[in-house]
């Protein structure tokens, strides 16, 4: 298996996927016996050769997205654990000076992360740590709590130091 629209050079091999992932919208509606409906499938295929990072449109072929390993900055990676199996995720990678692409390929071994420096050796890899979402839900729980049962308690000590002073 290989990309759809871009050649390997010589010498190039494929290291790290492709993964093709599709994603399709689909609206119905309309009144009476015309109700139609429309479907939309998008996706993208991605991987990771021995010269390259290639981010395929599935249907735009212009849409290909190349960067050259050397040009890679940063490549993020998340580690899980499973079953008392560790595993790795290469999340994204960011070229010099430009955002981040996403590329999500899961299901790596541990000793990936040797293959992935070696791949991209002008990068830093940046281990990603938890999930934000939780961060976030920790947050505003602990900002209800504050703002329901201590703010209140705050401000009747207040009140009363200045009414009863």
């Amino acid at each position: 298996m290989g990309f759809n629209f871009t050649e390997l050079e010589a010498g190039e091999e494929i290291v790290l996927g492709p993964i093709t992932r599709t994603k399709t919208t689909s609206v119905s509606g309309g009144v009476g016996p015309g109700q139609g409906s429309l479907s939309h499938t998008s996706g993208r295929t991605v991987g990771v050769t021995t010269q390259r990072v290639i981010i395929e449109d599935l249907k735009s072929p212009e849409k290909t997205e190349i960067i050259p390993n050397t040009n890679v900055q940063k490549v993020f990676i998340k580690r899980k654990q499973r079953k008392g199996q560790t595993s790795l995720t290469l999340l994204r990678v960011q070229p010099a000076g430009g955002p981040t692409v996403k590329l999500d390929i899961g299901g790596l071994p541990p000793q990936a992360e040797t293959m992935i420096q070696d791949l991209f050796p002008n990068a830093t890899i940046v281990e990603s740590k938890g999930n934000k979402a939780l961060l976030i839900v920790a947050i505003v729980i602990g900002a209800i709590v504050f703002l329901t049962c201590v703010l209140p308690s705050i401000l009747a000590i207040i009140s009363s130091l200045i009414g009863g002073g």
